[in-house]
């Protein structure tokens, strides 16, 4: 008996010697740790409760390695800077379907029902499938089962092409000039809250834009809904447990869900799907409102979902609509006031793009003029870089290789872009470090020469030599879909209160409501997760002009 315990324990040591072996070697070929107090658990508790700290050390670690390794919970992750290394994860050998569905089911509130569909499509979002999902050449008789790729054709028609954001800036435009006409001309108003303006009134426009009128009919109460939905979106993506992070998380998202689903019921019930195209290819019609809400109801219908989970898909089509949008707005909008100067430099760009719409009699703005207009543009993305702070996420499809390490086939990758959007070597000056706004940071002074040989100068838009240091939509086929309806929204907004307003600064207020004594940060609650916005209000007074 002893023998054969002395024989047992032999072959133990051995195994153990193969592994620790094997370990050690696959070690030597590895990005380093982030290193932890308590190993598998400080890290991913640091991660869920303070993100910015968590991000401040991986920034420091990533000055060292161009990728580092750190578990979280079950997940081995793998997170890369700027340069070379944040694209390459946007390449085709990588997918973000995984983490996508995490949010469908945790943070949307799918069905597992309809989550399981799909789990079940290994073939991605192109138009070709991935050679190794098993779901065979993209045939007709076969598109039913494409979930991922008949998703991605809903948005390209319905939210990246020129048509539909041409609607969508159309119809903003004018459903937010409503908003400013609730102000009398000649009139000052003393207590003007920006952000909180911009989230009830941007919200409420951009909602009725894309979804139509009907959502908001039906629905009291829908954008404080959404608001709080949104302060906690993040914590059920990680399925955190209810009772540690998403006491408030869950019932948050059930209800603005449930108003969703509720009000799909009555569109549905509404509409007339077979009048021809007499409402399907309107540009926008009350009751499901624009393309991208039509498109999205016609492939929930395609797949078989529930209203539940078609009310999970348009909350969080909203979402991605407001949560980074609005934020970002509020900066530019607040950064402009703040500075006088700024104020009246962007005030005078924005003149030179309006145009008047004769038979109303009213003046409009043409978004696509706005996009170009340098210094409106530097201050738009200057705002983007400091305040679009969020984890890229994708997973690879095969064995990779990123700074020079072999990682394995279906490893998840993080892009933090506050590491590459702070970098002091890409993003500095003397004068102006990386980490402060710096209106002007994106344009250049170019000389130029006129007939007579008069020398005039003007300012040009520049990002040359900092692209892979830049991505707050993330980019490839994953690509955040809303990216192109989110520039015209924040520039029109912006624009439409620059130039039909007289803006006076009052002051800093704290969230409770008290004067603050400092102007607003990015709220830390937030950070990494969504555009992190201020966590002060701005008050000003102001006057229609």
């Amino acid at each position: 008996m002893d023998s054969y315990v002395d024989l047992l324990f032999y072959v133990f040591i051995i195994i153990f010697a193969l592994v620790a072996r094997q370990q050690s070697q696959t070690t030597l070929r590895q990005p380093p740790r982030l290193s932890e107090t308590i190993p598998f658990v400080s890290n991913g508790w640091q991660f869920l409760t303070n993100k910015r700290l968590f991000i401040n050390r991986v920034r420091e670690a990533l000055r060292t390695s161009p990728v580092i390794r750190c578990r979280l919970g079950p997940t081995n992750l793998y997170i890369v800077g700027g340069g070379s290394n944040a694209p390459a994860i946007f390449q085709s050998s990588f997918t973000s379907d995984p983490w996508i569905l995490r949010v469908l089911e945790h943070t949307a509130g799918y069905s597992p029902t309809a989550a399981a569909k799909f789990a079940a499509d290994g073939s991605g979002c192109a138009a070709s499938p991935r050679t190794d999902s098993g779901s065979g050449p993209p045939a007709p008789d076969n598109n039913k089962k494409r979930i991922w790729h008949a998703m991605r054709r809903a948005h390209e028609d319905g939210l990246l092409s020129s048509r539909s954001v041409s609607v969508f800036a159309a119809t903003f435009q004018l459903c937010f000039d409503e908003q400013l006409a609730a102000f009398q001309i000649g009139e000052w108003h003393g207590d003007v809250r920006v952000f909180d303006f911009l989230k009830r009134s941007m919200a409420a426009v951009a909602t009725r834009s894309v979804c139509g009128s009907l959502i908001l009919d039906a629905n009291p109460g829908f954008v404080e809904a959404f608001w709080e939905y949104a302060k906690f979106a993040e914590a059920p993506a990680f399925g955190s447990p209810r009772w540690l992070l998403n006491r408030k998380a869950v019932p948050a998202r059930e209800r603005f869900r449930g108003m969703c689903s509720e009000w799909y019921k009555l569109a549905e019930d509404e509409f007339d799907w077979d009048d021809g195209s007499a409402q399907r290819d309107v540009s926008w019609e009350p009751v499901f409102g624009s393309r991208i809400s039509r498109g999205l109801a016609q492939w929930g219908k395609l797949f078989d979902f529930s209203a539940e989970s078609l009310g999970a898909a348009y909350a969080l089509l909203l979402f991605g609509l407001h949560a980074n949008t609005i934020p970002i707005c509020a900066w530019v909008v607040m950064e402009i006031i703040k500075d006088p100067h700024l104020l009246h430099a962007v005030r005078k760009e924005i003149s030179e793009v309006r145009v008047t719409d004769d038979p109303d009699n009213t003046t409009g703005l043409d978004y696509r003029r706005l996009a170009s207009l340098p210094l409106l543009q530097s201050v738009y993305t200057e705002a983007l870089r400091l305040y679009a702070s969020i984890l890229i996420t994708r997973t690879s499809t095969e064995s990779v290789t990123i700074g020079g390490y072999e990682i394995p086939k279906g490893s998840v990758f993080q892009a933090p872009t506050e590491v590459a959007h702070l970098d002091e070597a890409i993003w500095g000056t003397p004068a102006h470090p990386a980490s402060e706004f710096w209106a002007h940071r994106h344009v250049q002074e170019v000389e130029t020469v006129d007939r007579s040989g008069q020398i005039h100068t003007r300012l040009e838009f520049s990002m040359a030599g900092r692209e892979g240091y830049f991505f707050p939509f993330g980019g490839g086929n994953s690509i955040c879909a809303g990216h192109n309806f989110a520039k015209p929204e924040v520039l029109l907004t912006v624009a439409m209160i620059i130039t039909r307003f007289e803006i006076e600064f009052v002051e800093w207020l704290k969230p409770n409501g008290s004067r603050s004594n400092r102007p607003a940060q990015g709220n830390t609650n937030y950070a990494n997760a969504v555009a992190t916005p201020p966590d002060r209000e701005m008050r000003v007074k102001w006057r229609r002009m």
